[in-house]
This record gives structure tokens, C-alpha cells and sequence, in this order.
């Protein structure tokens, strides 16, 4: 069949609210009309042929393109040009779905109809499927998409062969926008931070922890949840900004969480978490009408979200690609619960997380947070056009946008610098270095003169859990983040958070604390080697080896990619996971002390691994599964999915058992006998989070602890210095 033919044959192609004319080449939805150039229209035609299947990049290079090679970036512009016209005021949502290093697939149901005595195929062309058994035709010999043979794509291959051939000049013709990535890093490096003094303004006098601010789009009011001294859990407060005055929606035994604000600031969604339920609803901003439940939800007080258009919420959804920590957006309609997904973060990462929506460029945008860096995105409502803006080392929280410097301006807490971006410029055009020993944790940017903030609720320490007597008591404490300690000789190693550093300090057994002496640095983790009085040092993509006594450095391996986890599993083997440069597949690898040569495992998706036994592995892989190997035989001898964390999985191997940590709960795994996964220690939830846990001997734990404590919610103005006098 060729182009002529076929535009004779078929009369129109009806896929969800669009009518598609192959004569005209034009697609219509009842009130808009496009013509569609003539790639895009033979790539629509194919997809909608070859509905019932993935279409491959190669399918489309060999059927569409017609050449031997075409360049990804070719490929990407003309899907996302050909999802920009398929969207509507009528036709919403996911018409081309992409499957995850897979291919496309027409996601709609087409109906195609032909004209009037036209058979599908002249007798005069060759049959190419006449080995095929035919299909079984409906009543009005109209046969539909979804009835085509599994040759159905080499049919429709056959008809594009003989249509125009694809130029160069086609290909630049189409109108795409060329998009700067910036390295946020680089950027600050071009960018002179201006040191700004500030003043600090409490605006609630009530004890207790301020947590999770959500500023309305109209900046007039700011949620939260809220704890107040002696109470267990939190209630969801509103605030008006002008007038000060507060509502509070709570109940006992029941934790509140903002999720976000519709576009127009009218309505507050928000979850309430009973540790057995999550639930999405929806109240007035005044509190007066509309408090309804909405749909069920799955997770903790991460969930983010706000409206979009009329009766549509934009949200975080946990669990995606059935991995608990892991979120993608999702567009749902609140009148009749239908939804789909938005985004597809890849599985090596944390997902996704809302950040805003803004309706005057009807975009969205948000934060992907991957191991080692974090990224921010923008893309619409229905998920087109997905843009990726900045790389960051720091988090970004929240952010604000300013219409008419069309910029977004957002604060980084580790460094107490606020940034400004011009969407209009995709460039960095302001760094503001705020002059203050404060630490703040939430933060929300009312303009580029005025933040509200939240003085930081936590404080990382370290505990230790006796095993035997299940004996729960702190190890190392001050009011700075510590964590990873490590026991040696004579004390502990730990590692201290000094802005975006870390230093790594030495506390001797009669609780002295000092510098090891190593420059303070990005180090991720530590680790040691009593054997060989080995210190291990894990940066992002580098290990170093230090011989402990005088820190004579014995081995330093750059690695490529990001380093999620590094292990001894014995005296003279390292094992180290790493997520490649592509940040989509994770491998784990064996390091030889004696000789220094890697050996890969024949895993997959795995982050972290140590050694059971002599000829066991347990791993955790990137989909919440614990797995033990038999090294003799290759064979998976114990797999466990492991439950929803409460905060986030941990690991660790000691004396022969494996111990669990979701965030909550410590659990033991006893593989000698039947496998049981018993509970051995559970934290007080409005006071504790278990961030990490490790070996420290044969009869202790060591834990990372998250200690909630009281803060306040403040309002902080940057304040311009006086000129000095001459």
C-alpha cells in the first residue's frame, strides 16, 4: 500500500477525542484543526497500525526514517513535537506511552474507517501475510487496530517503503526549542555570592516542631504540620500571613501532612497517616466548606502535590516501579479518580518530587533526586516536553516563582544561599550568601527580599543497640549532623556535617573529640580493616585506603560513575556498588587488597552487599529485595521483598545473622533456622528515625539516628547595610 492509496482507502482514524484525516494529512477534535508535517503524520500512522505492540527505536529508524542510522536526539524531538500536537483542551492525558528502555506504544484505542467499497488491501499487490491465517472480521467489514495479525507492522513497513523519502532539510524544518542545561555548580563559579545581612522574626510563639511548609500560590497563606510540645502526633495548621491568624485540623492518633494548594489558592489538599492508612482530602483554604476525602495514598509525609486546571491534582506517588521510596508524578482527575503517570524516574534513583506549578506557562516543575546529584525539571501538565534545568549537589526543596522577571528563586540550607534563575535567560542571575550561624531546614520564598523558614527540627546522631540486652543509648551527640561512626582502636571514627562538607573526627575511648587529621571533604562513608589497621574512605566516585596509625595514604581507586555503598567482606576483599554515568543500571564489584584486581558480580540492580559466611552474599537491590547468594553455586538461596519502610532500608551483617532497619524497626533474620523475620527493636516514631545501621562487633549495633526536636517558624528579611561613611 502507498501514501495515495492509503489516504483513498481510509476515510478517518478516531482516537480519543481526535479525528485524524489522512487525505489532508490534519487532525481535528471537534474545534481545533492541525495539519501535521509529513514525518509526524507517518510516525502518528505508525504507532496507531502498530497499536497492540512496542514500537522499538530501531522499528522506528527502519520503518519511519527509512535509513540505516538515526540520532536519538532526532528521534526524542519528534516524539515530544508529535505529544505536543496531540494535546487539547479535549484530549488530555497520555495518547504515546514510553516503556521504560523499551520503546513507544499508541496508548489510545484507534477506530479506523474505511470509505465505502474499499477493500483494506487492492488486489493487485502482493499478499505479504498469506501464510497468516486471516483475522476474524467484525459484522460491518470494517476491521478495526486491534484486530490486526502479528504481520500487521510489516504490512504497514511495506506501504511507508514506497512514500517520500525523508531529507535533511525535513528534519531541521521541524520547529524544536533548543533547551541549556545548566550545571548548577559551574554557574556559581561565574557568580559572585553577595553576603546579605538579615533579621529574624518569629511568627508563632507555641513550643513544639514546625515541619513540611507549603506556601499558597498567592503567597497569602502558608500550611504546615505541627506538633506541640507534649503531643504525639502532628495536625495541619493554616496560617494567614496578613493577619496572623491560624487554623488547625488534627485529631488523636492521627499524623496531618499539607500536600499542596489548587492554582487559584481556594483549596488545601492534604494526607492524614494513621501508620495503618494514608489518605488524600481536600478543605477550603477558610476552613468553612469542602472537606472530602479523595482517594487513597501510599507512603509518608513526602507525598507532594497541587492543583493544575480545574479538578486536577498533580502529585508525587510513592511506590513506583514497586519500589517503596521511589515516586513518579501522576495527574489525576478528583471528579472521576482517573489518573496517570507523568514522569518515569529511572529505578537507580529516589524519583521524583512536586515542586510547583505555574499557570501562566501551564508548567510544572520539579525535583529528581538521584544518588549523587539533584536535578530540577520542568515539563506540563500531561507530562510533555520534559526538560531538565540544573544539576545541584544540595536539595531543592521549594521554590518560588516571579512573573514579571519570569525567574524562580530558591534557598539552599547547607550553604545559606538563595538562588535566583531566569526562566526567560535559562541562566543563574543572582546568588545571595545569607550572614548567619542559623540553621534552617524548610524554607518557602515569599520574593527575593523575604523567606519563610523553619529553624532545623533535627539533630543526627549516633546511638548503639546492645543485642543482647536490646539496650538503646546514644554514642556520640552534638548540635552538628553526625553519623557513620566506626569503631577502632581506642575509640570511634565518625563523620561531622560542616556545610557541604564533612570532616572526619576521632573520638577517643574517654569521649574526647578531635580532627583525624584528613582535609575536610565529600566523604560518603568509612570503613575498617583491623587486620591490616586499614581506614577506608568512600567519596562519590573515589575509594581511598589509609593506613590508620599515620594516615599514609596505601590506595586510591577512581571509579566511574556514582558510589552507592562500599563493604569489607573480609580482610583482603572489598565490595564496592556503583550506578553508571547513565544513572539508569547499578553493578557491584570485588576489590583484591593483595593484588588490587576488580572482579564484577553477576548481579543486577544491586546497591549494597557484605558477606554472611564464607560462601554466602546478602545484598539489597533497588527494588526493596534482600537476596542471599551461594558463591559455590551461584544459586539464590533466601529472597525476602521487604515491607514498606517507615523511613528508609538499611542493612547490616554481624555474627552470622542479618539485621533490617525500615526506619522504625530493627528486625533479625536468622537463616540457620527457619528464616524468620523477627522484630527487635522498635524507636519512639514522634522522636526517632533510624537513618542507617552498621556492625560494630559481635554484640552491638551502630545506628544513625534522626532526633526530632523543637524549633520555630520564622520570617527571615534580607536587610541592606547602611553605606559606610566617608
Amino acid at each position: 500500500m502507498n501514501e495515495v492509496r492509503f489516504s483513498r482507502q481510509v476515510k478517518e482514524v478516531k482516537f480519543g477525542a481526535w479525528v485524524l484525516d489522512p487525505k489532508r494529512q490534519s487532525i481535528c477534535d471537534g474545534e481545533i484543526t492541525r495539519e501535521l508535517e509529513p514525518l509526524l503524520f507517518r510516525l502518528l500512522c505508525y504507532l496507531i497500525i502498530n497499536n497492540e505492540q512496542i514500537i522499538t527505536r530501531q522499528d522506528l529508524v527502519d520503518d519511519v526514517w527509512n535509513q540505516n542510522y538515526v540520532d536519538d536526539n532526532a528521534i526524542n524531538r519528534a516524539m515530544s513535537e508529535l505529544r505536543k500536537i496531540l494535546k487539547s483542551d479535549k484530549q488530555r492525558g497520555i495518547v504515546i506511552k514510553t516503556h521504560y528502555r523499551k520503546g513507544y506504544s499508541f496508548f489510545l484505542e484507534p477506530d479506523i474507517i474505511y470509505h465505502a467499497n474499499e477493500d483494506p488491501r487492492s488486489p493487485s499487490e502482493p499478499n505479504p501475510d498469506k501464510n497468516v491465517k486471516p483475522s476474524v472480521q467484525p459484522e460491518n467489514n470494517q476491521p478495526s487496530v486491534s484486530q490486526a495479525t502479528p504481520n500487521s507492522k510489516y504490512r504497514f513497513k511495506w506501504f511507508l517503503a514506497g512514500a517520500f523519502v525523508l531529507s535533511t532539510s525535513l528534519l531541521g524544518g521541524l520547529s524544536f526549542k533548543h533547551y541549556y542545561v545548566s550545571d548548577l555548580e559551574s554557574d556559581i563559579s561565574n557568580i559572585v555570592a553577595q553576603e546579605q545581612s538579615i533579621k529574624e522574626s518569629v511568627l508563632s510563639w507555641v513550643q513544639g516542631r514546625y515541619t513540611l511548609l507549603n506556601l499558597s500560590p498567592n503567597d497569602a497563606m502558608v500550611a504546615y504540620s505541627f506538633i506541640q510540645e507534649g503531643a504525639k502526633h502532628y495536625s495541619l495548621v493554616v496560617k494567614n500571613l496578613q493577619s496572623g491568624h491560624e487554623r488547625r485540623l488534627g485529631e488523636p492518633g492521627v499524623n496531618y501532612y499539607p500536600v499542596g494548594w489548587s492554582a487559584d489558592s481556594s483549596t488545601i489538599y492534604y494526607s492524614i497517616n494513621d501508620g495503618n492508612k494514608c489518605q488524600v482530602w481536600e478543605l477550603s483554604a477558610d476552613f468553612n466548606s469542602g472537606n472530602q476525602f479523595l482517594f487513597e495514598c501510599k507512603g509518608n509525609s513526602s507525598l507532594t502535590g497541587g492543583g493544575v486546571n480545574q479538578n486536577r491534582l498533580v502529585y508525587a506517588k510513592q511506590g513506583y516501579r514497586s519500589r517503596d521510596e521511589l515516586s513518579a508524578l501522576t495527574n489525576r482527575d478528583l471528579t472521576t479518580g482517573d489518573e496517570f503517570q507523568i514522569t518515569s524516574p529511572n529505578l537507580n534513583s529516589y524519583g521524583d518530587r512536586f515542586l510547583a506549578y505555574i499557570p501562566e506557562k501551564e508548567i510544572i516543575l520539579f525535583e529528581r533526586r538521584q544518588y549523587n546529584t539533584n536535578e530540577l525539571y520542568m515539563t506540563d501538565p500531561d507530562g510533555g516536553d520534559q526538560i531538565k534545568l540544573y544539576e545541584s549537589r544540595s536539595r531543592i526543596w521549594a521554590l518560588n516563582y516571579d512573573d514579571e522577571s519570569d525567574s524562580v528563586t530558591w534557598f539552599d540550607n547547607s550553604k545559606n544561599v538563595l538562588y535566583r534563575f531566569s526562566l526567560l535567560e535559562n541562566r543563574l542571575i543572582n546568588l545571595q550568601k545569607l550572614k548567619t550561624e542559623q540553621s534552617y531546614a524548610e524554607y518557602e520564598t515569599l520574593s527575593s527580599g523575604e523567606l519563610l523558614m523553619t529553624s532545623y527540627p533535627f539533630n543526627l546522631d549516633v546511638y548503639t543497640l546492645d543485642l543482647n540486652s536490646n539496650e538503646f543509648q546514644p554514642l556520640i551527640q552534638s548540635n552538628r549532623e553526625d553519623r557513620n561512626a566506626i569503631k577502632v582502636p581506642n575509640g570511634f571514627l565518625f563523620l561531622t556535617r560542616l556545610s557541604t562538607l564533612q570532616r572526619l573526627n576521632w573520638m577517643t575511648s574517654d569521649g574526647k573529640v578531635q580532627p583525624l587529621g584528613l582535609p575536610d571533604s565529600d566523604f560518603k562513608s568509612i570503613r575498617y580493616n583491623s587486620k591490616d589497621d586499614e581506614l577506608l574512605v568512600h567519596y562519590t566516585n573515589k575509594i581511598e585506603i589509609y593506613k590508620l596509625s599515620d594516615l599514609t595514604l596505601k590506595y586510591a581507586r577512581s571509579i566511574s560513575g556514582t558510589i552507592v555503598s562500599v563493604e569489607y567482606l573480609n580482610d583482603d576483599e572489598i565490595s564496592y556498588t556503583v550506578v553508571d554515568e547513565t544513572k539508569i543500571s547499578s553493578k557491584a564489584y570485588v576489590l583484591s587488597s593483595s593484588d588490587k584486581k576488580v572482579r564484577e558480580l553477576p548481579t543486577q540492580s544491586i546497591l549494597w552487599l557484605d558477606r554472611l559466611s564464607d560462601d554466602k552474599l546478602v545484598t539489597l537491590s533497588s527494588n526493596d529485595t534482600l537476596s542471599v547468594f551461594d558463591l559455590k553455586t551461584g544459586d539464590v538461596t533466601y529472597q525476602l521483598d521487604l515491607p514498606p519502610a517507615k523511613y528508609r532500608h538499611s542493612v547490616a551483617v554481624s555474627n552470622g545473622y542479618i539485621y533490617h532497619s525500615d526506619g522504625e524497626s530493627i528486625y533479625k533474620i536468622d537463616l540457620s533456622s527457619t528464616g524468620d523475620f523477627e522484630s527487635i527493636y522498635t524507636v519512639n516514631e514522634s522522636q526517632f528515625f533510624i537513618d542507617d545501621i552498621r556492625r560494630s562487633d559481635s554484640e552491638h549495633l551502630i545506628l544513625d539516628v534522626i532526633e526530632v526536636v523543637e524549633n520555630q517558624l520564622l520570617k527571615v528579611s534580607l536587610v541592606d547595610e547602611p553605606a559606610e561613611k566617608q
